[in-house]
């Protein structure tokens, strides 16, 4: 009997098993994740790392009449781009060339601040931002002042309004509009003339609001002097400074911009003066900034200041030609430190010569660019021979990777193999000189040369050779990276290159 009922449950056991179907099959375990492979011995000796702690001038390939203002840690630069507002985001202003560049704002046609847009300011006033600039319809005789306001915190984002033309009762030619608070009260300065015919001369006038000028304007600066008046006499381009004493100057070009001997002068209004009092301003007899050849620095005038990031050090931004004799040829941004004199009055020095690297302003970041001795190209979509992939590690920016004409966007690609696992905060990426330049710029990592993480993909500025800095969210570490060009600045040029690509991380 035992035996008969140990066969019917063996029986029952089977059914049931049928029934339900098979059994699950047996749970695998998982591979084992692979381990990040740690950067060799010697990855956190940074004597084998170039440290960039230099920068050289011009800070941009153009930009004339620049002007830089500084937010929570974020320096916002324009200058006269002629046909609309532009607005370019930094955090270095050494790196300007690399900064996020936003349009902020196009004028409608047919009206009479549509064309020839000028000098425009950004200022933060009673936590609005305002955007004063000069415009016309087409005539240069029509300039006048306008202003536009946003409420954003962000002054490349939210609406931009036009508040109108800012002017005083005279209505007459002005342009350069720029503004001092003293005391409470606020006042425009600009430089005005009639109907653009020289002198050009600079006025001051008390604002009731940031849009609204009151009262008659005040002259308080002629071009008197031999060099305000080469190529014609003009005064234009004021600009406040004040001292770590709360003494007021205003900094101002003199003579053409078009001209070798534009330069910087400036006036000074004295001790608990009244700004509308013309006879409280005094001009000094001499130019403070002027130009210097054996420095490369033809015009130097239409001046900015700025603090260095850790609020230690003044710096003055203008724009120069690199060429004698030519005033057509591009004005672009420099930036230099400057110092105070023992009475209190600035001391700009001579402009920098564009040759010899400069420090950066105090405070700003230094990266460690990684060597490459060891790097390779570890594959590619396509080169032209002459212009291989690998010279686009060859540490040599007037060498360069072209892909093979025949191919298109966005099948490009190069895979570079840095030797060993290495700590990255960033790339710099080099554009070649003259046509193909890449606009966005996919980046992907890998250890293993086979699986991939993609970092993203990056805008890169139309500038020939300038270091464009791509700082990383966070450090990662790896041994391999793809560039995949996406999209060209000119839709046409479908054979893109790139003449560097380097890695840097940070000391910590």
């Amino acid at each position: 009997m035992k035996r008969l009922i140990l066969i019917v449950c063996l029986l029952s056991s089977t059914l049931v098993w049928t029934a339900c179907g098979k059994p699950d099959a047996p749970v695998k375990k998982p591979d084992p994740v692979k381990p990040i492979p740690e950067p060799p011995a010697g990855e956190d000796d940074l004597t084998k790392f170039t440290k960039d702690d230099k920068f050289t001038n011009p800070v941009m390939p153009g930009g004339p009449d620049p002007w830089v203002v500084q937010k929570n840690g974020i320096y916002y630069y324009t200058f006269t781009q002629g046909s609309k507002l532009v607005i370019i985001e930094t955090k270095n202003v050494s790196e300007l060339a690399s900064g996020r560049r936003t349009d902020v704002w196009i004028p409608p046609a047919n009206q009479p601040y549509s064309k020839n847009v000028w000098a425009p300011e950004l200022h933060e006033i009673n936590g609005k931002w305002y955007f004063y600039f000069a415009a016309d319809d087409g005539t240069n005789a029509n300039h006048r002042m306008y202003v536009l306001e946003n409420s954003s915190p962000n002054p490349t984002q939210g609406n931009w309004v036009i508040r109108g033309k800012i002017s005083d009762p005279t209505n007459l030619w002005a342009i350069d509009g720029t503004v001092l608070d003293y005391k409470g009260q606020l006042y425009m300065l600009w430089s005005g003339g009639n109907a653009g015919a020289p002198p050009q001369n600079i006025y001051i006038a008390k604002m009731s609001n940031p849009w609204t000028i009151t009262g008659e304007k005040v002259m308080i600066a002629t071009p008197n002097y031999d060099w305000e008046k080469k190529g014609n006499p003009i005064n234009e381009g004021p600009q406040v400074l004040v001292n770590p004493d709360g003494r007021v100057f205003v900094v101002y070009s003199g003579s053409g911009y078009w001209s070798d001997g534009y330069c910087l002068g400036v006036l000074t209004l004295k001790n608990n003066g009244d700004p509308m009092n013309a006879g409280d301003w005094t001009k000094d007899p001499h130019p403070a900034f002027s130009m210097l050849a054996t420095s490369k620095a033809y015009g130097p005038g239409h001046n900015g200041f700025f603090k260095s990031p850790d609020g230690k050090e003044d710096w003055i931004i203008y724009h120069a030609r690199s060429v004698a004799n030519d005033g057509s040829a591009g004005r672009t941004p420099r930036i230099q430190r400057f110092t105070w004199n023992a009475d209190g009055t600035p001391n700009f020095g001579t402009p920098t010569n564009i040759d010899i690297p400069q420090n950066r302003p105090s405070g700003e970041t230094v990266r460690y660019i990684h060597p490459k001795t060891n790097w390779d190209i570890a594959g590619f979509s396509s080169e032209v021979t002459a212009n291989a992939s690998k010279r686009m590690i060859d540490g040599n920016t007037s060498t360069f990777w072209a892909a093979a004409t025949s191919s298109d966007y966005p099948n490009h690609y190069v895979t570079v193999d840095m030797g060993a696992v290495s700590r990255v905060n960033g790339f710099i990426i080099n554009q070649k000189s003259e046509n193909s330049k890449i606009k966005e710029l996919q980046i992907m990592i890998s250890n293993d040369n086979n699986t991939w993480e993609n970092l993203g993909t990056f805008t890169l500025n139309n500038f020939d050779l300038r270091n464009l800095y791509i700082d990383l969210p966070q450090r990662k570490q790896f041994r391999y990276f793809r560039v995949v060009p996406k999209s060209g600045h000119v839709a046409s040029e479908r054979q893109p290159g790139l003449a560097e690509v380097s890695t840097f991380r940070y000391k910590d």
